[in-house]
């Protein structure tokens, strides 16, 4: 603090004194007026100008600061004040450290790891963090000169240079992802102004400017070269002594020779600079910012081959019509959160050129409701705007032809869906006005365990955890405080439809859910939503955008819909603690079960909603116990089908990462078994035991079909466990999923070439791991959750070299009686003869205890002493911590301890 007190620069915050005051020491600084800098860039960047102004005061500041021994260590827009005056302030020392040097004897140079790290999260800004500061390393003034160059980079492009969804996303792309090209948003920059933001945001500290003061130097003369090339040619036409003739003379042959010198320069930049890019933002399937750049290579290098390729690859071709017509209409990538808005034009527009991506639409016109949608490109467009005030917060959604699963298709009128979840403030609307003691509003009989309740038996249930009445998390017959905004939630399905018949609407049923939901090929909205475990949060401020203007479909709470399934009720969406595939799986539970994971939303209809819509739909669950296996003949037929020839692995590491805690992750490739393909894997190796090290190889959930990226599969999933238990951990990228996805199935015989791929997939990997020696070859097990457990017993069968098994949330999916008979599981069970660990819910919707783990578990063919059926209380879901417990004691057990 001392040392911070006379850091005497005009630059600045200033410390007065440090104080203490009933045990509590506490610093008195100067009153800082103005504006932050994240409040003042505007969108596109700020003008060349004014940046130069703000980043040289800025750097010479953090010159005075790193010459009296201080690093900031959270320098970020937010920090930054400027005041009305134009000159900036750099405030919140609250995580600044001392060089060695500086360093009073005796204290600490570092915060401890644990307070930098704790529970997973990260202390700090995460967005502007250098690589060294994220991964938990020493750090010194040059990780200052990276949060420099990452807000140089924000003030001339609008947009931080390392994006994500997730702090560790962020810090993944941080350690291992070159920043966007500024000239891609910024075609006015001075030649080498994006050369001092890139070398500030070099990854190794050693690559960067020395010092602060070297930045200064940098920006000054970047500056003063802008000022010449402004300037100069109007001085030579102020000097009156030159003849006219003599002047347009001079005046074209340099404007043709400037021409022609810009022309050349340009076309070299456009094959030097930006193909190489193209290419590289076409692979990372980043197809905005490749549109925008191959936009203006296409000025230079029309006809280009290697050009002409790219826009072949990334281009679509849409027509896009809007009711009321004359609409603005502008697009952005639909991960791109905080980027631009890219005008397109005026509606209607026929022929647009735009890339080939799942894309965030804004629709405006004067007189109506601002428009967001999401949409592909792949068929013609039709958005409809709202006159402003009559959304009251509803969303337009157009009707059509919908199916749902294997009911019959209906017909949907044109209705209105909620845009958000309903709120705890609007249900306590509910309460207040005595909800809760209308009975015209509760029209359903109430049953519980097949019994009938009365009136007044039912409404003892809906009470709060104090005994009011309201939902089973309120106390006192309120929300918690501070939570207005959140989700209700721990209310039962008559509670929700009594407040939507309060609020004039009605439950969606299921078609209309799933509808407005319109989920597909397309999971970037799985990425934007909260899936993260930790609570549900205020709607909308998630950015999970769906196609017709409604947030939060996925994830925060589950949303009760109208339909019955048996005595159950569908209740759709997922929620925060629940993996993203339940987004699009279905689940029912007991109308009057009041979980904290359940809310809802209501839908509006101009009509009655015809019989089919509102009709109980069965989900088909067949009683998989009386399958019946296939002959050992046939089975051998079956089992053939799996052989492979193993060749040569052509085994590569593509990449190591240091940055965990607990593990290492090798992210390899090696040969496919078929096609010429390559596989994907990522290896995490414990940092906490010893080689050679026992191994589980795991299958995904059926979330890894739709998303693209496995970057974070050991986190994002839960399942990072394994690694820090001391046992190695391979996550191979099987066919079809994450980055080897994309390609829709066209039939069952697609599907069945798709699940023998799995299976040599597997095998291939586990011949990876034999040619590791800091792997115990004789102690591999098999672990596969939901997607990855129901088709298991195939795999375990014809894998002779796995020891064990770990089959989380599976059982025998009535979907695979459609299948082709050689990947039915049912023939392959009884021939699984090693250990096997089942682990489900006495309440899965989706494979059912009597129906489908029962059958699956009782045909095993591992000795009964040998497998095991753990049950917990839920749906899909297992709880992870009581999963964890049991996965560990298993692998324990049968490949013994670590």
């Amino acid at each position: 603090a001392e040392t911070l007190a006379a850091l005497d620069h005009p630059s600045i915050v200033h410390v007065y004194s440090v104080e203490e005051c009933d045990g509590v020491r506490f610093l008195t600084m100067q009153v800082v007026e103005g504006r932050t800098l994240s409040e003042l860039i505007p969108t596109g960047g700020m003008p060349l100008e004014r940046v130069f102004e703000i980043a040289i005061s800025f750097a010479d500041a953090l010159a005075a600061a790193h010459g009296k021994g201080v690093i900031h260590r959270d320098l970020k827009p937010a920090n930054i004040m400027v005041g009305g005056d134009g000159r900036i302030k750099i405030l919140d020392f609250g995580l600044a450290k001392l060089k060695e040097s500086e360093v009073p004897a005796g204290a600490e140079t570092e915060m401890p790891t644990a307070f930098l790290t704790r529970a997973g999260k990260v202390v700090g800004t995460v967005e502007y963090m250098s690589p060294e500061q994220a991964e938990g390393k020493p750090v010194d003034a040059r990780s200052d000169l990276f949060s420099f160059g990452a807000v140089l980079y924000q003030m001339l492009s609008g947009v931080r240079p390392f994006q994500g969804n997730s702090w560790v996303s962020v810090i993944s792309a941080i350690v291992n992802q070159a920043p966007s090209s500024l000239v891609t948003v910024r075609r006015d920059l001075p030649a080498g102004l994006e050369k001092i933001v890139l070398r500030c945001l070099e990854k190794s500290p050693e690559a960067r400017y020395g010092s602060a003061l070297e930045v200064q130097e940098a920006l000054t003369r970047s500056r003063a070269r802008l000022d010449e090339s402004q300037v100069g040619l109007g001085t030579v036409l102020r000097r009156r002594r030159l003849a006219i003739p003599a002047l347009v003379l001079v005046a074209a042959g340099l404007i043709l020779a400037s021409w022609l010198a810009v022309r050349s320069t340009r076309v070299r930049w456009a094959r030097a600079t930006a193909l190489p890019e193209i290419e590289r933002l076409v692979w990372s399937l980043d197809f905005v910012d490749a549109e925008l750049l191959a936009r203006r290579a296409e000025r230079y290098i029309p006809d280009d081959p290697a050009l002409r390729r790219h826009l072949a690859a990334i281009r679509m071709t849409t027509s896009i019509r809007t009711a009321p017509t004359g609409a603005k209409v502008y697009f952005k990538d639909y991960q791109d959160v905080t980027g631009p808005w890219l005008p397109l034009g005026v509606s209607p527009l026929e022929d647009a050129v735009v890339p080939g991506d799942y894309l965030r639409w804004k629709v405006e016109k004067n007189g109506y409701e601002e428009g967001r949608f999401a949409a592909f490109p792949n068929e013609d467009l039709q958005f409809t705007l709202v006159p402003e005030g009559e959304a009251r917060g509803m969303v337009p959604v157009p009707g059509g032809r919908f199916s749902f699963g294997a009911a019959e298709s209906v017909e949907l009128q044109d209705y209105w869906l909620d845009r958000y979840e309903v709120t705890n403030r609007q249900f306590k609307e509910f309460v207040d006005a005595a909800g809760y003691e209308k009975r015209e509003l509760w029209e359903h009989e109430f049953i519980q365990e097949d019994r009938a309740l009365s009136w007044e038996e039912a409404m003892v249930l809906f009470v709060d955890s104090t005994g009011r009445r309201g939902p089973s998390i309120w106390e006192l017959g309120s929300y918690p405080e501070g939570e207005g905004d959140h989700p209700v939630r721990g209310v039962s399905w008559h509670e929700a439809a009594a407040y939507a018949k309060f609020a004039g609407k009605s439950l969606p049923t299921v078609y209309h859910w799933r509808h407005a939901a319109r989920y597909g090929l397309f999971s970037e909205i799985l990425l934007l939503s909260n899936f993260e475990g930790d609570g549900p949060a205020p709607v909308g401020t998630h950015e999970g955008l769906g196609p017709y203007g409604n947030y939060d479909m996925a994830g925060n709470v589950k949303e009760w819909c109208w339909n019955r399934s048996g005595d159950r009720r569908f209740v759709l969406g997922g929620a925060w603690n629940e993996p993203t595939y339940m987004f699009r799986d279905q689940d029912a539970r007991p109308p009057l079960e009041r979980s904290e994971t359940h809310g809802f939303r209501c839908a509006k209809h101009s009509a009655p909603m015809v019989a089919d819509l509102t009709a109980p739909i069965e989900t088909l669950v067949y009683d998989l116990s009386a399958v019946e296996p296939a002959s050992d003949e046939v089975f051998e037929v079956f089992a053939s089908l799996h052989a492979y020839d193993r060749g040569d692995l052509g085994a590569k590491i593509e990449s190591i990462d240091e940055s965990e805690e607990h593990w290492r992750q090798e992210t390899v490739t090696f040969n496919a078994a078929y096609g010429g393909e390559r596989v994907l894997a990522h290896l995490l190796i414990p940092k906490d035991a010893a080689p050679p090290y026992q191994t589980v190889v795991f299958f995904p959930p059926g979330s890894a079909y739709f998303l693209r990226s496995s970057e974070h599969f050991a986190d994002s999933d839960g399942w990072d466990f394994i690694p820090r238990s001391g046992r190695a951990f391979l996550y191979p990228v099987y066919k079809g999923t994450y980055e080897r996805g994309g390609e829709p199935l066209s039939g069952p015989l697609a599907w069945r070439d798709l699940v023998l791929a799995w299976s040599k997939d597997l095998a291939r990997s586990i011949d990876y791991l034999e040619t590791r020696p800091d792997v115990d070859f004789d102690r591999l097990a098999y672990m596969g959750i939901s997607m990855g457990a129901s088709p298991a017993p195939i795999f375990l069968a014809v894998e002779k070299r796995l020891k064990a098994a770990v089959l989380v949330a599976g059982g025998f999916d009535h979907g695979m009686l459609e299948d082709p008979p050689e990947i039915q599981p049912w023939h392959y069970a009884p021939r699984v003869k090693l250990p096997v660990l089942l682990i489900g819910t006495r309440d899965d919707f989706l494979f059912p205890l009597t129906t489908s783990q029962e059958p699956m578990f009782r045909l095993l063919g591992t000795p009964e002493t040998d497998k095991r059926h753990a049950l917990f209380e839920g749906g899909h879901i297992v709880p992870i911590k009581d999963a964890i417990r049991e996965i560990l004691d298993w692998l324990d057990r049968y490949l013994g301890p670590v």
